[in-house]
């Protein structure tokens, strides 16, 4: 490789005078301002140009050599040591005049064979069909977007009919008893359970009312529903029961109403256990509460306390346990909730669940939840749903029991007992009833 360094007034000269030196080929290696001549700093900025060529560039660009005598100068005579051989020198630049050499360029290429032009290569058949077809999606686009209305679609996105149609396997297309079903909040899955239970019936009946298919559909979903009635008399041994459950279901007035609906129907003997010594005035809360019933009230910060408690309350018919609302992501609190609840002290913990809470969260809490023996569901704020078939789908994933509803604050009024026909019944409706005021 040879490496050459020019000077030139700027950069467009310097790249001439670096192609006309080293080849169309040469390497640029560095540029740089520099100032010389006898002014030092302040003479007039000069380029400074480093390139290079590859020897094997100058071999294969070494031009047809012509009798010496014809011979054309093209390189200075410091960098020829590549064109002419060891103490050869070529002819000097006046000897043959830059017309001459003009001429005798335009005859060897006059005289040079010409070849044929190559044709372009045909295009195959594969590529004229994928032509066709893109032609023809381009038309098909074309004639949807001009039928689209164009008032229908103004602040809306295109969709694809395709993407909007259902499928064609859509249960809800194929059985219109699917689609009565989801309409009351209950998911695909659920519906089509229920589908089958009544198709045979359903399709034995000549002709069904409106009144008598929701009969229908009552009685297979009340088939679904298990309850658990924790109150349906008065038990011969004692009974401890938990409120346990995310924060804001309404666990401590769910608790004041279960008091008071076992005092009003049995007149038994309870005892009041609180753990919720997180919340702002919980204690109090659940105090009062027991000096309206005149029942006695044990407040509870470690599990060893506990205990204690149960053991003061060892003549009474029915202990019931306030716990601290617990957040499903906090796995840690549930870790010591769990701590205090423990199998061996006979707890039966009853998971309260808000019924105006997302599914896909109810699931969630439910699932953090159950490292806990949960032995019953009491869902909340069923006064505040539009629609209640989430009852159906949690209850049917996970086939827990269902020991009470509550519809509302007032105490002791707003709790349900609910047998599967209720709980049906209450899907299956219009449930306005529920709401008071």
């Amino acid at each position: 490789m040879q490496v050459k360094v020019f000077e030139a007034k700027d950069m467009a000269t310097g790249l001439k005078m670096v192609k006309e030196a080293l080849g169309p080929d040469a390497l640029i290696l560095s540029t740089r301002t520099i100032r010389s001549g006898k002014f030092g700093m302040i003479g007039k900025p000069m380029m400074e140009i480093t390139a290079a060529v590859d020897d094997a560039w100058q071999e294969s660009a070494r031009p047809v050599e012509l009798p010496r005598n014809e011979a054309r100068h093209h390189w200075s005579d410091r960098s020829t040591n590549g064109c002419l051989e060891q103490g050869e020198r070529g002819p000097r630049q006046e000897d043959i005049s830059y017309q001459e050499i003009w001429q005798r360029g335009a005859a060897e290429r006059k005289a040079a064979p010409s070849f044929p032009r190559p044709e372009p290569p045909a295009v195959s058949q594969d590529i004229h069909s994928e032509l066709a077809e893109l032609r023809n999606m381009v038309k098909g686009l074309s004639n949807r977007i001009t039928g689209l209305d164009s008032a229908a679609l103004r602040g809306r996105p295109y969709v694809e009919p395709e993407f909007t149609a259902p499928p064609a396997n859509h249960a809800a297309a194929i059985d219109p008893v699917v689609g009565l079903l989801t309409g009351y909040g209950i998911n695909q899955e659920t519906a089509q359970v229920v589908a089958r239970f009544t198709r045979d019936t359903i399709e034995k009946a000549r002709s069904l009312s409106s009144a008598d298919l929701t009969l229908i559909l009552k009685a297979a979903v009340a088939r679904l529903f298990t309850t658990q009635p924790l109150l349906d008399g008065r038990s011969t041994r004692q009974r401890r029961i938990s409120l346990i459950g995310p924060t804001g279901v309404g666990k401590t007035t769910t608790l004041a109403k279960i008091a008071a609906h076992y005092l009003g129907r049995f007149g038994g003997r309870i005892g009041l256990i609180t753990i919720d010594t997180y919340r702002i005035a919980a204690v109090e809360q659940i105090k009062v509460y027991g000096e309206i019933m005149r029942l006695p009230v044990e407040v509870v910060i470690k599990p060893r306390e506990l205990e204690e408690a149960l053991d003061k309350f060892r003549d009474v018919d029915l202990v019931l346990i306030d716990t601290a609302g617990r957040s499903p992501r906090n796995g840690l609190d549930i870790q010591e909730l769990a701590a205090f609840l423990r199998p061996q002290w006979g707890i039966e913990n009853n998971l309260l669940l808000s019924a105006a809470t997302r599914e896909r969260e109810i699931e969630q809490t439910i699932k953090r939840f159950s490292i806990l023996p949960i032995s019953n569901f009491i869902f909340s704020k069923i006064d505040e749903c539009d629609q209640l078939g989430v009852l159906l789908n949690i209850h049917y994933k996970h086939d827990t029991p269902i020991s009470f509803l509550t519809n509302g604050q007032r105490v002791p009024e707003d709790l349900l007992m609910p047998s599967p026909a209720d709980i049906a019944d209450l899907i299956m409706n219009d449930h306005g009833n529920l709401t008071h005021g």
